[in-house]
């Protein structure tokens, strides 16, 4: 019994169906995000990304906190495009 196929964006048929995980849609996201990265200057949006209030700070840190709570960590293989040398040394 041949295995189940699909239709993927670009038209073309006879990828396999991949179960649970997606792998070709996560490594379209992986390549992404280090093309993001690599363009981007990084540290000037994190600057636009401060709060504005002593209110916004405070409801930041308790989003922050509440997603923490949830996470189950980095992923160690996100670790390398998401932090710099320099980063991982201070950690």
């Amino acid at each position: 019994m041949s295995e189940p196929t699909r239709q993927n964006a670009d038209g073309d048929k006879g990828d396999k169906v991949q179960g649970e995980g997606d792998y070709d849609a996560a490594r379209r996201y992986r390549e992404q995000v280090t093309e993001f990265v690599k363009k981007s200057d990084v540290d000037k949006l994190a600057e636009n990304a401060q709060p504005l209030s002593a209110k916004e700070a405070r409801d930041m840190a308790m989003a922050d906190e509440r997603a923490r709570a949830r996470s189950k960590g980095d992923d160690p293989a996100d670790v390398g495009i998401m932090y710099t040398k320099q980063d991982k040394q201070k950690q």
